[in-house]
């Protein structure tokens, strides 16, 4: 009974350790803010960024916003779109500033044409 006990404690154990661990990535706090496109998108319109702390977000464009998620990897901001796309954004200037890669593939930067820059709004955090 005592042994029996004594392996439940030790299974539970390392299944919370295992909780904690998989909760740990690295802080959004530096860079949880709003932005502004910083060149308008489309005709004469400004997207707006929304990074909250919780790990959500939103885009929002002529009025209309879509929602997300958001990770910090490796030192990159990672969009997550309920559709099952991944935008990822290089930050810059302490994050202030975040350059999102449009162009689906892969990329160690921001391809020029197909990259969305964004500066952090002063009451952006």
């Amino acid at each position: 009974m005592k042994r029996t006990f004594l392996n439940t404690a030790v299974v539970l154990g390392l299944f919370l350790s295992g909780l904690v661990l998989a909760g740990c990535g690295e802080s959004r706090s530096q860079f949880a803010g709003t932005y502004r496109s910083e060149e308008a998108f489309v005709g004469n319109k400004h997207v707006d960024l929304e990074l909250k702390d919780n790990g959500k977000g939103t885009w929002t464009l002529a009025g209309k916003s879509v929602e997300f998620t958001w990770v910090v990897h490796e030192g990159k901001v990672w969009l997550y779109l309920k559709s099952g796309g991944i935008i990822i954004g290089t930050p810059s200037e302490g994050g202030t500033k975040l350059a999102l890669d449009m162009s689906a593939d892969w990329h160690p930067g921001c391809p020029a044409n197909l990259c969305v820059s964004f500066k952090r709004s002063a009451e952006g955090g």
